[in-house]
């Protein structure tokens, strides 16, 4: 008969060495991976996780906005269009939610949606993730507090990643369409076509496989990090010479004002949470610009919270004190840095103990109490995503 698998154990017993020998693990661990939803299934005395009451209610709504059944056809879909928007629903109620965006933690998000959205269009011929996502809330808001305290903020990103999205998704469709057809016998998509749904239509790579795999096709995944990675190297370079490496000069004054900057990134996280990160600076011997990944505008409690939290250390007069070792090291210490940049074998990594702890090659003050005071001046949109913060020392 038909069996399914409600977890798994795995028995650790050696280490594989750098040579590719192995040894025995001073302690032998057992590893259980338990599947709960699986479990609840087999408690319902049903085949799958999506005929329980975890994911009933979402289906039952389906229907209900678009007066289609599930089918054994559609099933594959369905289950998509449910699963991801639960996950992107959690996702985005979480306190330190992850809004979508074309790097790091939120391409994952940005992924998952377009995935739904893309799904959704070509099953019903319409877009019901935000209405689906209600659903969601009210089926686990009593339990989940967040979800039901964040409702606006949720609907509200879902609505306006859709907004962006269905802007192209119809034309990149079309446009892969055409590319599948020239194809012939060849059988895959090249990296280079990739991209260009990737840059100009906003298409995950993950996803123009899947819409591949559909017509029987490949996709070329070396070229197209080939080309992903020259972008990326074009988009950074493009920043430095944005903010000319940050500093306009060494002078003593830029340089209190660049200590700053290691304040404010500090405090920004212990307020805003540690999705918050760098993005640019741009410092002369007057003001600082820092710019940050954020979605939302701040309030005047947040600023005055940041404000204050830089100002105590300031009084404080901490000692800035820097140490070289590898990243490897300085990533276990909880350094933050742009990890995509490329390091070389030591950095340098800058600490205000309680405050800050950055990998950092630029000068910097011997004590905060050097800066004087700090004030934030203006609070806005650099871009899509990001915020930006002036502000003036002294």
């Amino acid at each position: 008969g038909t069996c399914n698998r409600t977890g798994r154990n795995v028995f650790m017993e050696y280490n594989k060495n750098i040579d590719g020998s192995y040894s025995a693990l001073k302690q032998k661990n057992v590893d259980t991976g338990m599947g709960l939803e699986r479990v609840l299934a087999i408690m319902n005395g049903v085949d799958s996780v999506y005929q329980t009451e975890l994911f009933l209610p979402l289906i039952s709504k389906v229907y209900q906005l678009t007066n289609i059944e599930l089918t054994p056809d559609n099933e594959r879909q369905y289950r998509i269009i449910c699963e991801h928007t639960r996950a992107v629903t959690f996702i985005l109620g979480d306190p330190k939610a992850i809004t979508p965006s074309n790097t790091e933690q939120g391409y994952i998000t940005r992924r998952l949606i377009r995935r739904v959205i893309r799904h959704s269009k070509n099953l019903f011929n319409k877009n019901i993730i935000p209405e689906l996502a209600k659903t969601v809330i009210e089926q686990y808001g009593d339990v989940y507090s967040e979800l039901e305290h964040n409702k606006e903020f949720i609907i509200r990103e879902l609505e306006k990643e859709s907004a962006t999205f269905e802007k192209t998704l119809d034309l990149g469709l079309k446009k892969a369409e055409r590319y599948f057809a020239s194809l012939g016998d060849k059988k895959v998509l090249d990296g280079d076509s990739a991209f260009k749904l990737y840059d100009t239509f906003g298409f995950p790579v993950e996803f123009t496989e899947e819409l591949a795999a559909e017509k029987g096709f490949t996709v070329d995944l070396e070229r197209f990090r080939e080309r992903f990675a020259q972008h990326q190297e074009m988009s950074r370079k493009g920043a430095e010479a944005k903010f000319r490496g940050g500093m306009a000069d060494n002078s003593e004054q830029t340089t209190k004002l660049h200590t700053a900057t290691h304040l404010l990134n500090g405090a920004l996280r212990k307020i805003l949470g540690d999705t918050v990160f760098h993005r640019g600076s741009n410092i002369s011997s007057e003001r600082l610009r820092f710019d940050f990944s954020f979605n939302r505008k701040l309030t005047s409690d947040e600023l005055c919270k940041v404000s204050d939290i830089v100002n105590e250390a300031i009084q404080k007069d901490i000692p800035v004190i820097y140490e070289e070792t590898s990243i490897e090291e300085a990533k276990m210490q909880g350094a933050i840095g742009i990890f995509d940049n490329k390091y070389g074998s030591l950095v340098k990594v800058y600490t205000i103990e309680g405050y800050s702890k950055e990998i950092c090659g630029g000068p910097h003050a011997s004590h905060t109490g050097e800066l004087n005071s700090f004030k934030i001046l203006k609070e806005e949109s650099s871009s899509s995503g990001v915020r930006c913060i002036k502000a003036v020392i002294g």
